[in-house]
Formats: structure tokens, C-alpha cells, sequence
């Protein structure tokens, strides 16, 4: 069991940095944080895996692109079929309410 005046030493469940704090005074002494040691991937791997995300953002665009190409075509066509029919069908004035006295 550590004394009464001796420091306390914390570790973040977070980010795992480490905290020294005086138990009088409940002060922080000094912070130390966890750094992750560099390795992993290579420069040339991180490029080529960032080329390949850019490919396919760039194709999810032009697929969102073509859909709304395709999307604004039938849009059109709709509004054409729709037009085609309101000229063919002859318009009937509806009743008003003081017509029926």
C-alpha cells in the first residue's frame, strides 16, 4: 500500500495517458501521454491504400451522377406523358357552390 504523501499515478481508460497526482493537494504533478510507437503500414502502402479510396469515392460519384441523369430522364418523361394527357382530355369547368341553387 503506497503512504499517505507519496504521488498517485493514473492511467487514463481513454487514451491510456498517465496522470501523476499529488495526494495532499490533488494537484497534477505531470501528464505523460501514450504514444503509439510508428510502424505498421508502410508510406507506400498508406499511398496506395489512399489512391484506391479515392477510386472509389470518385466512382460512387459518378454512379450518384448517372442516377440522377437517369432520374431527371424519367422526371421528363412523366411530365411529358402527363401534359400529352391534360391536352387530350377536355376540361370541364367544376361546379360552384352557387351554381347548384
Amino acid at each position: 500500500m503506497a503512504a499517505d504523501n507519496e504521488s498517485a499515478k493514473l492511467t487514463c481508460p481513454c487514451c491510456q495517458a498517465t496522470l501523476v497526482v499529488d495526494r495532499e493537494t490533488l494537484k497534477i504533478l505531470y501528464a505523460s501521454e501514450n504514444r503509439v510507437k510508428a510502424g505498421g503500414a508502410s508510406f507506400e502502402q498508406s499511398l496506395q491504400d489512399l489512391r484506391e479510396r479515392e477510386k472509389q469515392k470518385d466512382g460512387r460519384f459518378q454512379q450518384a451522377v448517372e442516377e440522377e441523369k437517369a432520374r431527371k430522364a424519367l422526371l421528363g418523361k412523366k411530365f411529358q406523358e402527363l401534359r400529352k394527357e391534360a391536352e387530350e382530355t377536355p376540361t370541364e369547368r367544376p361546379l360552384r357552390p352557387f351554381d347548384l341553387d
